[in-house]
């Protein structure tokens, strides 16, 4: 095994302004590094879990693991795009569930609006994870281990917003085979720090936020990798095309 990925996402892929996934590639010798490194800063914290606002209360017990050599690719959606997409109509089968009329269900009234929104919801969210989720794992996979035979990699990801079995389908499908979801991120060094980048990428992106801004200059800016690919630069915007300038200009601060 040459590296692992390591997967956590900040924001809701339905709402907020931006969706947001980490990747962490790292060696098995560099995550060992990294591992040693978390279970001895969380012990000195009394830190149960470490995530973004834990990171950020106790940077300086923390602030080491940036010192262990990984690469980073980030991966932004917004939200809103794909609500405009479900509004212009792109998808069929949403024009088809949302013209099914009262008579054609039975039960009461209320119950027919409750059966039919719930409905709405799970196609919605479904064809989100099958486009624009779908997208993420791909890019990632074309930016971390494009050229890499399949058995020198894993990809370890926390549990995503939707079905375990969904998530694996839509990566398996896009030539991933060994991956695996895990429920317990406390336990697992590479998903926390996935967490903190995610969390420090939103948080800048959010609020302007001067720490987030600090902590991504001094200790994550040198570690994205592909900043200036062609192909898939970093961050990566799914489905560019999608993004207007005055969004494409805001994400200029990663450069």
């Amino acid at each position: 095994m040459k590296y692992l990925i390591f997967s956590d996402e900040s924001g809701d892929w339905n709402k907020g302004k931006y969706y947001i996934r980490s990747w962490i590639k790292i060696s098995p010798d560099q995550y060992e590094l990294l591992r040693k490194e978390i279970i001895f800063s969380k012990h000195e914290t009394s830190t149960k879990e470490l995530k973004w606002k834990n990171f950020l209360k106790n940077l300086n017990k923390f602030k080491n693991i940036f010192l262990i050599d990984f690469e980073i690719f980030i991966t932004i959606s917004i939200p809103e795009h794909f609500q405009d997409r479900l509004e212009k109509n792109r998808y069929n089968i949403i024009r088809t569930l949302e013209g099914i009329k009262n008579n054609q269900s039975t039960g009461g009234e209320k119950f027919k609006e409750i059966v039919k929104e719930k409905i709405l919801n799970s196609a919605k969210h479904t064809l989100f994870f099958n486009y624009f989720e779908r997208q993420h794992i791909e890019n990632s996979k074309g930016a971390l281990v494009n050229n890499i035979n399949d058995n020198e990699y894993k990809y370890i990801i926390d549990t995503p917003q939707c079905l375990d079995k969904d998530w694996l389908d839509i990566a398996k499908e896009c030539n991933i085979t060994n991956i695996v979801i895990e429920k317990k991120s406390e336990k697992i060094p590479g998903i926390e720090l996935a967490d903190i980048v995610a969390g420090c990428v939103h948080a800048y992106l959010l609020e302007s936020h001067i720490e987030a801004k600090n902590i991504y200059n001094d200790y994550i800016k040198d570690k994205m990798l592909n900043k200036k690919s062609i192909k898939y630069p970093n961050p990566n915007l799914i489905f560019y095309q999608d993004f207007i300038d005055k969004e494409k200009e805001g994400l200029n601060i990663f450069r």
